[in-house]
């Protein structure tokens, strides 16, 4: 009877300290994702350029977005009005009626709902390779994202005298586009669309291109063709 009671306070202890560490580890995982604040956001003050003559906006949407705000891998700021700056590669944030320029961070992200009632998803992202005239801190609006492909857009602004039919012409923003394939951890490369150049730019994947391009009739001509076959590319 002795040695039941023994094995069975055994038992009993080693099931409390298991509790206990489980308990102590899920704390120190809670505690190390606790949400961040305004407070906590890289801002400084930024002087916005003069366009008031010139025709088009600097800015992606009209309107503040609030977005979720990815500071660190375990910290990110929520409910933060931000309007990305096409004109000058920046991430704006409004702070106490105040138009700031967000410094650093890992990720931007918020919804647009469309007209039509769709809802689309944009994120944003630095720290990728240097490539062309830009730096890690090049700020990228990701199409797709995976453990194979990344598919970035980099989207330029610069002003441009535009002839009309008249004899004046006007300064208008011209927008240009350029796609992007990262590999993680290695590669980043300027592509044009077209079957060719992405296979080009993905040899080691050549054949799954080839596949799923055939199965979903892609021509890859578009930059939505695109975003298709970098999803299933990462796909396992």
């Amino acid at each position: 009877m002795k040695k039941i009671n023994y094995a069975s306070k055994l038992l009993l202890s080693s099931l409390f300290f298991s509790l206990l560490v489980s308990g102590v580890v899920a704390q120190a995982d809670a505690d190390s994702n606790q949400p961040g604040t305004m407070d906590e956001l890289q801002i400084r003050p930024m002087r916005l350029p003069s366009l008031q003559e010139v025709g088009g906006t600097p800015f992606m949407t009209p309107d503040y977005k609030l977005a979720s705000v990815q500071i660190s891998d375990v910290k990110t700021v929520t409910a933060v009005p931000v309007k990305f700056n096409i004109f000058n590669n920046a991430v704006m944030v409004q702070k106490d009626g105040q138009e700031m320029r967000l410094e650093s961070f890992k990720q931007v992200s918020y919804d647009v709902t469309e007209n039509n009632g769709t809802v689309k998803h944009f994120i944003f992202k630095t720290g990728y390779p240097e490539v062309d005239n830009n730096t890690d801190k090049t700020i990228y609006q990701v199409l797709s994202v995976g453990p194979k492909v990344h598919l970035l857009k980099f989207i330029s602004q610069k002003v441009e005298d535009i002839n009309t039919l008249g004899d004046y012409s006007r300064r208008e923003i011209v927008t240009t586009e350029q796609l992007y394939i990262y590999i993680p951890g290695g590669e980043i490369k300027r592509i044009k669309p077209g079957k060719k150049e992405i296979v080009a730019a993905l040899p080691a994947l050549s054949g799954r291109i080839d596949e799923i391009a055939s199965a979903n009739n892609l021509k890859l001509k578009s930059e939505s063709d695109i975003t298709l076959l970098v999803e299933q590319l990462n796909k396992p």
